[in-house]
């Protein structure tokens, strides 16, 4: 005489399902989600697995080539470069140099020491537009007329407003393949083959802020040790300039009080919560114990003959000026 035995249910049997006479729709809704379950433990086991044998941490990557970030500000979507596009280089970055059309005519020739025109990417930022009548040098940056910026409050300098919106406008601009947003003053001399070697320790599709605070302690106080000096020249990685174009208008009418165009771009940048990835080598006074990516009112230090003499400057491979024949008075500030 057969005995009659219990149903087996084994892990497995959950989704055999169509093999057997089920009665009631709950059976079969219960079958459903158990196989479900049980598919999604294997799968996940399997990919940890797999991690932990490889070392293989993207396990569903994207197509090579391009991360894409899609904000939909401005009617476009934009393409941050990938990995494979090899590293970056000086075509990867945008400066933006803060100007006027009053200080323009006396200090191009600060920007002209290290501009490159067909290589480096930018603008000089003017307050109006510049003199018709008088053609613009093809020594100096291509120039942009900053947007309408008297909407904005201010309590001291209008004009800090206008510079700090330089970083928002220069991402608007558009330029293909950016990585790297530099900021800058007409007198701040960069040195770019230095510059781009520090740029490249960084992933661009990040968000860094990239600069130095003030070597004066008299400004550190007055403003903060973690904010980038604006004249001595900051970086804003492609990531991070994303999310100041959404943010950056009313945020700078939320610290209308502060003072410079440096201090309004620290206190937004914070409000995201990134804080300031220090290099020494952006400078506002000479020094020997960090490299040279940058230097700032030149003129307030030496004047015109700084143009005589900066050709003759050695810098080394690691940034540091080594040698100034001929200029020996330069290297001591």
């Amino acid at each position: 005489m057969s005995q009659a035995r219990e149903p087996s249910y084994g892990p497995f049997k959950a989704c055999n399902f169509v093999v057997f006479s089920i009665e009631k729709p709950s059976d079969i809704l219960f079958r459903v989600i158990r196989c479900a379950v049980l598919i999604f433990l294997v799968t996940s086991l399997s990919l940890v697995l797999y991690s932990a044998v490889t070392g293989q941490t993207r396990w569903f990557p994207f197509s090579e080539g391009a991360a894409q970030y899609s904000g939909g500000l401005y009617g476009t979507t934009d393409y941050i470069s990938g990995d494979n596009l090899g590293e970056t280089n000086i075509s990867h970055v945008q400066f933006g140099i803060a100007g006027s059309v009053a200080t323009w005519k006396d200090r191009r020739h600060y920007s002209e020491l290290w501009w490159k025109p067909n290589v480096n990417r930018g603008y000089v930022w003017l307050d109006g537009k510049p003199d018709a009548a008088v053609p613009w040098p093809k020594s100096s940056p291509p120039y942009r007329v900053s947007e309408d910026w008297s909407r904005f409050k201010y309590s001291s300098s209008q004009s800090a407003v206008r510079i700090a919106r330089i970083v928002s406008e220069s991402f608007r601009v558009g330029l293909p393949n950016v990585r790297w947003f530099v900021m800058g003053d007409d007198d701040t001399v960069f040195f770019t083959e230095n510059l781009v070697s520090v740029l490249a320790k960084y992933d661009h599709r990040q968000v860094y802020y990239i600069g130095a605070n003030s070597e004066s302690v008299e400004q550190d106080v007055m403003h903060s040790y973690g904010m980038a000096f604006g004249g001595g020249g900051f970086a804003v990685s492609y990531g991070l300039a994303a999310k100041l174009a959404t943010m950056l208008d009313g945020c700078l009418d939320r610290y209308y009080r502060f003072y410079g165009s440096d201090q309004r771009i620290w206190a937004c940048v914070s409000e995201i919560g990134v804080s300031l990835t220090t290099e020494r080598g952006f400078h506002q006074v000479r020094q020997f114990v960090a490299p040279f990516y940058s230097f700032l009112h030149v003129a307030a230090n030496q004047g015109g003959r700084f143009k005589i003499y900066a050709a003759h400057l050695t810098v080394s491979a690691g940034g540091f000026v080594v040698e100034c024949p001929f200029a020996a008075w330069l290297c001591m500030f």
